[in-house]
């Protein structure tokens, strides 16, 4: 975003503070997604209210960027329960908004209104056009874990999965890490199902998905195998937050938006999160990295974009290239059940 700025000639009276090691030594040991968005958010206004008392500028307000699905999503209106706290909606800044401390001009809007609003003003092209990028940053797009997860529960939804998956001539596999999402407008965190076939159809692999998560209890969100093309086992794998793993989904996401932008698809695909989920697949040194893009306006819901099968195969074939990546996979889920970012 930085090199942005520069690019487009609006850095010149901003000011950039790395507080990467504040945000790495507060989320610590952290597992739970709301305990890493709380950390996070913390971290980011005690940040910022040191920076604006170092500058002399502690009389004056804080602006965000937030947008309507931000205040839904955190619990923010009375029908809605808290799904995720988003990082500008963490106890301190609702405080400091109660206090009149805080303003928020596209509060109201959703993504593709501020788009519009963008246009209008004639912001540029590639500003406007950018993916959405989490407040929370890599911090819910590295998924980290103590490494233990209950067999009997995994079996169980293998099986049941399996089940229905074999109908359609795939195998489904229940990976042992946990992701958000959302039923009957309520937070869920559940268990993903990794789908595989010789010859994965994304098409076929979508109804499939949906068939699982209606019936199976416990599941939320299904991943299509992508490399290795029929995964025998997973093994949840102790990580947390580190450099080195942030190091690796950036590797990652840049092959896949590389990829994108080969194609000629960065335009068409909404928003498209890497995420490094900490699970070996077939006893590989590494993690798992799952490629989210999906179609969508105003991310209340969204339902996957299912890449080119060539697309699909270059991606894979790089990423299972990058040392620390054991496979890779394709998320079929819609929202909901599924949020779009997995934590």
């Amino acid at each position: 975003m930085l090199a942005a700025f520069r690019e487009h000639h609006v850095s010149h009276h901003l000011h950039f503070v790395d507080a990467s090691d504040r945000f790495l030594a507060a989320i610590g040991d952290s597992v739970e997604p709301e305990e890493k968005r709380l950390a996070i958010g913390n971290a980011f206004i005690e940040v910022f209210q040191e920076e604006a008392e170092r500058l002399g500028l502690g009389s004056l307000l804080l602006a965000q960027g937030t947008i309507y699905p931000d205040t839904i999503e955190t619990g923010g209106t009375r029908r809605a329960d808290t799904i995720k706290t988003h990082h500008n909606r963490v106890p301190i800044i609702e405080e400091m908004i109660q206090r009149g401390q805080v303003i928020e001009p596209l509060a109201e809007l959703y993504k593709v209104e501020v788009r519009e609003l963008g246009r209008a003003l004639g912001v540029p092209a590639p500003l406007v056009e950018r993916h959405p990028f989490p407040g929370p940053g890599l911090g819910v797009r590295v998924l980290c874990s103590r490494g233990a997860e209950p067999q009997q529960d995994l079996s169980r939804i293998s099986e049941a999965a399996g089940a229905i998956a074999a109908r359609h001539g795939f195998g489904a596999l229940a990976l042992p890490a946990r992701s958000v999402g959302v039923k009957a407008d309520l937070r869920c965190y559940e268990t993903p199902v990794m789908l595989h076939s010789p010859e994965p159809d994304l098409e076929r692999a979508e109804r499939v998905a949906g068939e699982i998560w209606k019936s199976v209890p416990g599941v939320n969100r299904c991943v299509v195998a992508l490399a290795p093309a029929s995964p025998r086992h997973a093994v949840a794998l102790e990580a947390h937050m580190t450099r080195a793993r942030l190091d690796l989904c950036r590797l990652a996401d840049d092959a896949v938006m590389r990829g994108l932008d080969r194609h000629d698809l960065l335009g068409t695909v909404w928003q498209c999160p890497t995420v490094l989920v900490p699970v070996s697949v077939d006893g590989g040194e590494g993690e798992l990295v799952v490629l989210r893009p999906v179609l969508s306006e105003r991310a209340m819901t969204a339902r996957p974009a299912l890449l080119p099968r060539d697309l699909l195969v270059e991606l894979a074939e790089e990423l299972m290239a990058i040392n620390g990546i054991s496979g890779v996979a394709f998320d079929v889920t819609s929202k909901p059940p599924g949020t779009i970012e997995w934590e």
